[in-house]
């Protein structure tokens, strides 16, 4: 393979996680803004849950589990900015959501 080959894949991977990181983030935004909405608690429930099911089948990293249970006890404006933050580790946890049951409902 050529570098040119070689250069051209990465850049297609480096656009390619950009992508998923952006439709990450829609995700986040929606589980923010129905978190601080009237059924936030069921959310908070049914995300809790998988995260549960994430350390009883060990699918998932102690790190991710423990912030996200502590995250998931912050009040809706904490959990938002926590959720959206723009760091390395909230696109992290982005890639290991507990609210991946929202999908069917992103625009």
């Amino acid at each position: 393979m050529s570098d040119e080959e070689i250069l051209e894949q990465r850049r297609l991977a480096r656009l390619e996680k950009s992508k998923r990181d952006s439709e990450l983030m829609q995700l986040h935004v929606l589980a923010a803004d129905a978190m601080a909405g009237s059924g936030s608690q069921q959310l908070r429930e049914r995300a809790l849950s998988r995260v549960d099911a994430w350390e009883e089948k060990a699918l998932c990293s102690l790190r991710y589990i423990t912030e996200w249970r502590r995250m998931l006890s912050l009040p809706p404006p904490a959990l938002r900015q926590a959720m959206l933050r723009h760091d390395a580790d909230g696109a992290a946890l982005r890639q290991n959501t507990p609210f991946g049951f929202l999908m069917g409902r992103q625009q």
